[in-house]
């Protein structure tokens, strides 16, 4: 055998000596006044050799097998066949229990599945292979080839294994740490341990059989609870061996009745309590494990929500107190961490009625655009920021709460409305040249050429036709040059009327054949800049186009209102709706819509229709203000 050295050698000696001796101990029991031999414990002692220290520890079980039998002065082959069965069994045994990927921790409650179906399994091979030894020598008057006879050596073996191998697989010092740092509790329960075992020595059968069962189990989750495996199994196999002795010398609350039946129940109660430790073991590792897990995702978690760049907090969706808050949003507002966690949300408004989350809506209304909503906070020290705001529900601690991303967009802002006034003005600036330029030169070269056609038509000239040709060529790029300029500048043929751009924005978008209405009411003039009536009609021409073309609406309406504070500019579409719109086509015009109601400092929000359809609302000032910057 390869890789033998001195450690694997002193290994067998120890196992083929201490298994010997156990073993010769349950078959001396007879001479001592016992019923019967209980040969127990070397089983538990060979599957724990070979667990621990691997399959080739099977050389010291097959010793100690055969010497056992050497010592009742059985035949050799008697001799080799039950060292080989016990051998053979034991390396079955963990051969399963690898090939199941077993934890001589019992970390999982498959563990305890796994070890007591290859224990069973594996110790079939004693039994099997030590009757067939007494068969062959001839001895079978000793041990007849009866399934009472099999059952009893399998139950015997099986019952050790089950008894002794959990517990000398997963002792190690760290095993009895709970019993050193819980001393009290752990004198409290040794002293009822032997009280235990006392009276299942000496205790009156029946009567407390059932009083001792339940004290055991009691005994048996305790011990696994508060102070782990290892002290759990050596109570299990404390009150089993206790229960054996009571039955095998007929005295206790075990003693008395028939063999078989009573070997059925003590190995029954044997098994409840081995099994009822491990399994409660399993079951606390594996909380243990997933509370463990679950600390560190929390911890992750953490670390990712405060080291975060982008401000988030958390609040009570109905209280509005701040719960969390990270070190980028500490950074942003100004406030510190215990101001934050003693204020509520509102504390951030710009204005009083300014508001600060978008507003919530369960099934429809505004506020369930895709687009994050935008509005304007105030810092600890005054100043006002442009934010996006992103909100998600989550659960805390078992407790609703709401998840805030507060983007601070001031500067994108300012570049953006920047950027927006010198396209405008740039697209006036060549609408302007294009109409008093070119248009002018090409109405004055169109008059030219009607002029020419008209005097080669009087000489009956042959090119008379082709200067009329070249005039009506020349006043379609006239009208093509006024189509540009009003795309350019769509106020411009309006001479700066809003309403009036509206109404010929409704007219021209109802030739498509879904009919489009406008409906006006003003409760104050409308004041507001050349700029931010151009931006609310290019926000109602991008909206009426995507009702129109992505969601199929069989109607559209416009309405504007006018007051003092404001203007309200709503369009209403009965489509598919927001959610089936096609996103590719419109997902970027939406975002164009917000963003020029950013420009005039206004809002944009985008929801579901009642009755199903899509409802636009820009809500802008009269005024646009002064972005404050940090």
């Amino acid at each position: 055998m390869k890789g033998i050295d001195r450690t694997t050698v002193l290994r067998w000696l120890l196992v083929t000596a201490v298994t010997t001796a156990v073993g010769l101990l349950g078959f001396i029991l007879p001479k001592l006044g016992a019923r019967l031999t209980l040969p127990l414990l070397p089983s538990g002692i060979a599957v724990a050799a070979t667990t621990r220290w691997g399959r080739r520890m099977w050389p010291g079980v097959f010793a100690a097998g055969t010497l056992i039998n050497v010592w009742l002065g059985r035949p050799w082959l008697t001799d080799a066949l039950v060292g080989l069965g016990l051998a053979g069994g034991a390396v079955l045994t963990s051969t399963l229990l690898k090939r199941y990927a077993f934890d001589s921790n019992f970390t999982r409650p498959r563990d305890v599945v796994v070890f007591l179906l290859a224990t069973g399994v594996g110790m079939t091979l004693a039994p099997t292979l030590g009757i067939a030894g007494y068969e062959l020598a001839g001895l079978g008057d000793l041990m007849p080839l009866t399934a009472v006879n099999w059952f009893r050596w399998w139950s015997n073996v099986t019952a050790g294994a089950l008894m002794l191998a959990p517990l000398l697989v997963a002792i190690n010092p760290q095993s009895l740490a709970r019993l050193k740092t819980q001393r009290l509790a752990a004198a409290i329960w040794l002293l009822v341990l032997v009280g235990c075992v006392l009276v299942i020595l000496l205790g009156p059968a029946p009567l407390s059989r059932g009083p001792i069962v339940v004290l055991a189990l009691t005994l048996i989750v305790v011990a696994a609870i508060r102070f782990g495996l290892v002290p759990s199994a050596a109570a299990a196999l404390s009150v089993s061996g206790a229960a054996a002795a009571s039955f095998a010398f007929s005295r206790g609350a075990f003693g008395g009745g028939d063999e078989l039946a009573g070997l059925v129940t003590l190995w029954s109660f044997a098994g409840a309590l081995v099994s009822l430790s491990l399994l409660v073991t399993a079951l606390l590792s594996e909380r243990d494990a997933a509370a463990g897990a679950q600390l560190r995702a929390e911890r992750r978690y953490a670390q990712v929500f405060d080291g975060s760049p982008q401000p988030l907090w958390v609040h009570d969706p109905r209280t509005l107190k701040f719960l969390l808050v990270n070190e980028a949003a500490i950074r942003q507002y100004g406030f510190t961490r215990g101001e934050f966690l003693e204020r509520l949300v509102t504390a951030l408004a710009a204005t009083g009625d300014e508001p600060v989350l978008p507003p919530r809506a369960p099934t429809e209304g505004l506020g369930e655009g895709p687009g994050p909503f935008e509005t304007r906070h105030r810092t600890r020290d005054g100043r006002i920021l442009d934010v996006e705001i992103w909100t998600r529900s989550i659960d805390l601690d078992g407790h609703p709460a709401d998840l805030v991303f507060a983007v601070d967009v001031t500067e994108r802002r300012a570049l953006g409305r920047a950027l927006l006034e010198a396209i405008t003005g740039e697209q006036r600036r060549i609408g302007q040249e294009m109409h008093d330029g070119l248009g002018q030169e090409l109405t004055g070269l169109a008059l030219s050429l009607r002029a020419l056609a008209t005097q080669a038509e009087r000489e009956r000239a042959s090119m008379a036709g082709e200067l009329a040709q070249l005039s009506d060529m020349v006043s379609g790029c006239i009208d093509s040059t006024r189509r540009i300029v009003r795309g350019l500048y769509p106020l411009s043929d309006a001479d700066g009327n809003l309403v009036g751009a509206l109404e010929s924005l409704a007219q021209t978008s109802s030739l498509s054949g879904t009919p489009v209405r406008l409906k006006t009411r003003s409760e104050a003039p409308l004041i507001a800049p050349l700029e931010a009536r151009n931006h609310l009609l290019r926000i109602a021409q991008e909206a009426v186009q995507n009702a129109l073309k992505h969601a199929d609406a069989k109607r559209v309406g416009i309405d504007l209102v006018v007051r003092t504070s404001g203007i309200t500019l709503t369009i209403e579409d009965d489509g598919k709706g927001l959610l089936a719109t096609d996103r590719a086509g419109a997902g970027f015009g939406m975002r164009t819509m917000q963003f020029r109601a950013a420009a005039i400092g206004g809002r944009l929000n985008i929801g579901k229709r009642r009755g199903g359809g899509t409802t636009i609302v820009c809500e802008a000032p009269q005024t646009v203000p002064t972005p404050v910057r940090a």
